[in-house]
């Protein structure tokens, strides 16, 4: 799942949104004017021997995110 924000989330949010790139790996888009400006990406990615299981149930609830709001009506 892409991650994307607008610029103005990006930068009031900066901290957090690279703090979240290096602890997940995943890049995120920013956009201005609703098209792609720029991405942020981690200096080093985790190989899947890497990463521990917090992280992959994490990015798993990210993927499913719309099943468990469904289901939490």
């Amino acid at each position: 799942m892409a991650i994307t924000m607008g610029l103005a989330e990006a930068k009031n949010n900066f901290s957090r949104v690279t703090a979240e790139v290096n602890r997940t790996g995943r890049p995120v888009t920013v956009m201005k004017n609703n098209k792609p400006w720029v991405t942020i990406n981690p200096a080093a990615t985790q190989s899947g021997a890497d990463r521990d299981a917090v992280d992959v149930a994490i990015d798993f609830m990210d993927e499913y995110a719309d099943v468990f709001q469904e289901l939490a009506k």
